[in-house]
């Protein structure tokens, strides 16, 4: 008879453990093994008046093809022994059978997982994790950073000592967040230690502060280097992430305002990527307008080293027709703005890019673009300013700068007044605006029939209150040096300049510098001659 023992938990089941093959033929002639297993009443309760068993063993299945047996060869003489196999426990047992059994699937999905994508993954969330705890405990740091030196100022001694101990605690907490995200500290991190000399306490906070933001400046841009800028060009370009294509553009262009950002964006091919975002037509207008606003975010002249970008000069070209292309098409006033920007960096760039513009035409149309209502604010005249400022420089650009009645819009910036503007990002705009403009028709005015259409224009009028009223300029040296330059050359090249004999003596005749001087003294010690 054939029984199916009951094993109990935690103990050995005794045809396991007391198996003796004996090899038979079964039906099919399929071999067959068979177990004589005498009864253990001590270990088997319930079984009394019975001796032994006969167990029959399912067979084993045939080896499959391509697989080498060579290495299992002990194996199946001690299979085919039946003292060797009466010596090996279940486990034993398990493992020789299992050698010979494939799950092809199952080895085909483990061999074709790729597990670069996980541990980049695993890497991008700790410096993610990282950036946001340096982050908050900055901004924690600063809030009560603020609050110290404003019991300083007030002279409020008495909760001096426990803001001081709060702030010390914060950096501590924030030293400690970036042991642990940047293992290996660099040097430039590193600040020297505050001198030992006594010097006035808001002198010392004062230098807090600004060793404090550097720190943190530099600890994030450090940060960005150990993946950040990868894995956000890598989620630009993957289609089945569109959705945070904008996103991850966005990011790019708000972490590189450093210059470590700069140079991993370089070593990825940032350009490169860049210039095919903007030159494919099959890519979202505002997906290609984020990826304007990375480009004028690294070309921008306030960086370091932005003239030196790698793969620049080879992608100027398209990156440049792209841009026109998407400031000429887009209705935006965001997306005009990001691309006019854009544009307005890269001709401080190369004197070439002054040259590529007018071959595609950029003057027209930027001339006739600041007529529309997507060019309406400040921000984007000042781009406008500026690129035709830039572009003044050539001969051809001059041309075709006057042909399309760009002197026209020059002369209307210049009417532009900070005491109109609200927020002081308007008013740093607006005196952007003036000087740029300023500064074009000086580039301009090359010869007499130039300078007599700014005179007739009204353009004089207008520079000499620039230079007169600090109202009209917010006390702006940068655009009364800009207007008494344009004023002067315009007055060189026309006979009858339209300028009255007091200014003529004041502004034009004396030296640039005795003009300056004399333009820049407050009313009460403006002396007139």
């Amino acid at each position: 008879s054939q029984f199916f023992l009951p094993k109990e938990e935690g103990r050995p089941c005794p045809v396991e453990s007391q198996l003796c093959a004996v090899k038979g033929e079964g039906q099919g002639g399929i071999s067959t093994e068979t177990a004589t297993v005498p009864v253990d009443h001590d270990t088997s309760p319930g079984f009394e008046g019975l001796t032994s068993f006969r167990v029959t063993i399912p067979p084993r299945k045939p080896p499959m093809l391509g697989i080498n047996t060579a290495a299992t060869d002990n194996t199946n003489k001690c299979e085919t022994d039946p003292n060797c196999m009466s010596m090996m426990d279940s486990v034993q047992a398990w493992l020789s059978e299992i050698r010979l059994v494939t799950e092809t699937e199952c080895m085909s999905v483990l061999q074709g997982k790729s597990l670069s994508q996980d541990l980049q993954h695993s890497s991008t969330t700790l410096i993610k994790c990282g950036i946001d705890a340096v982050r908050s405990q900055s901004h924690n740091i600063s809030n009560e950073f603020s609050k110290l030196f404003k019991c300083v100022e007030g002279e409020k001694w008495r909760h001096v000592n426990p803001l001081t101990v709060q702030v010390t605690c914060h950096i501590r907490s924030l030293i400690q967040e970036c042991n642990k995200c940047i293992h290996h500290t660099p040097n430039f991190i590193l600040e020297p230690k505050m001198s030992s000399v006594k010097i006035p306490l808001v002198n010392q906070l004062t230098f807090l502060g600004q060793s404090f933001s550097r720190f943190v400046d530099m600890a994030l841009g450090y940060l960005v280097q150990e993946g950040c800028i990868r894995a956000l060009f890598e989620i630009s370009r993957t289609d089945t992430l569109e959705f945070a294509h904008v996103q991850s553009l966005r990011a790019l262009a708000t972490i590189c305002c450093v210059p470590e950002s700069i140079l991993e964006l370089e070593k990825e091919g940032g350009v490169d990527i860049l210039t095919d975002i903007l030159c494919d037509a099959t890519v979202s207008e505002a997906v290609r307008g984020e990826a304007a606003g990375v480009v004028a975010q690294i070309t921008s002249p306030c960086l370091d080293n932005f003239q030196h970008i790698a793969g620049f000069l080879e992608n100027v070209q398209d990156l440049l027709s792209a841009l026109i292309n998407l400031c000429f098409a887009t209705s935006s006033h965001e997306t005009f703005l990001l691309g006019a920007a854009a544009i307005a960096n890269i001709t401080f760039m190369d004197s070439q890019t002054c040259e590529i513009l007018q071959q595609l035409d950029a003057p027209r149309l930027l001339i006739e673009a600041s007529a529309l209502p997507k060019a309406k604010s400040l921000f984007v005249k000042d781009q406008i300013a500026t690129v035709l400022a830039n572009m003044a420089t050539t001969e051809l650009s001059r041309r075709d700068i006057v042909a399309y009645n760009g002197i026209p819009l020059l002369i209307n910036f210049l009417q532009q007044r900070p005491a109109g503007c609200k927020q002081d990002a308007e008013i740093a705009a607006c005196e952007r605006l003036q000087q740029k403009a300023a500064i074009a028709l000086t580039r301009l005015c090359r010869d007499e029939m130039t300078a007599q259409i700014i005179v007739e224009l009204q353009g004089i009028p207008r520079l000499v209150q620039l230079c007169r009223s600090i109202e009209e300029r917010n006390n702006s040296e940068a655009v009364l040096v800009a207007s008494l330059a344009s004023l002067r050359k315009i007055c060189s090249l026309c006979e009858n300049p339209d300028i009255t004999t007091v200014d003529y003596h004041q502004l034009i005749k004396p030296r640039l510098m005795d003009s300056f001087l004399l333009c820049s003294q407050t009313d009460e010690n403006f002396v007139y001659v």
